[in-house]
């Protein structure tokens, strides 16, 4: 009688070859790459929540408090009271902040994808938002009727300081949290 091994008998499972143990970064960097939008909106949400508790705290350093969502609810609901202006314009914080970052996603500044690249072009794409936010938001919507001036220089130098360091903090946090991986990096297979 004459045994082959050709392979498995008939009745053994069959076995996948195991993927590799993945850090919990890179689960994260893969899961941007394949959802795109998806990872814009909650890198950019999260990204707006840290740099918003952020702009609280700047008091502490001596800077003036940056406070963005009462800014926006006010222009938004300017006669109602400042727990629901805050409450709308937190809303309207937010969104600005995922449209902002999927607006980052669709090449406004490239398409690398190092993670160093990423930081770099999320610093750069929030001081673009800083020069925005100081020289129109600030003078012209927010605060028209009291002389903040040219990049909110009629509140002082701080001012401008603290609306490029709460855009820093933006940038910094959306080039480390939206960081797509390379399209051919091996933990894309």
């Amino acid at each position: 009688m004459t045994t082959t091994t050709e392979g498995p008998p008939a009745s053994a499972p069959a076995t996948r070859p195991r993927s590799p143990v993945r850090s919990p970064l890179t689960q994260w960097r893969v899961w941007i790459t394949r959802r795109p939008v998806a990872g814009a909106a909650v890198a950019g949400g999260m990204a707006t929540f840290v740099a918003t508790i952020f702009g609280f705290w700047l008091a502490g350093v001596g800077l003036p408090q940056i406070d963005w969502p009462i800014a926006n609810g006010s222009v938004v609901l300017g006669r109602s009271s400042a727990a629901v202006q805050f409450s709308a314009g937190e809303f309207i914080n937010a969104i600005a902040g995922v449209v902002f970052t999927v607006l980052f996603l669709y090449g406004l500044l490239g398409r690398s994808r190092s993670a160093g690249a990423n930081l770099a072009r999320g610093i750069l794409f929030s001081l673009v938002l800083a020069t925005l936010a100081a020289g129109f938001l600030v003078p012209y919507v927010y605060y028209p009727h009291i002389g903040a001036g040219i990049f909110g220089s009629g509140f002082g130098y701080k001012a401008v300081v603290a609306i490029y360091a709460w855009h820093l903090v933006f940038g910094v946090n959306l080039g480390l949290l939206y960081s797509p991986l390379q399209a051919d990096d091996p933990a894309l297979a």
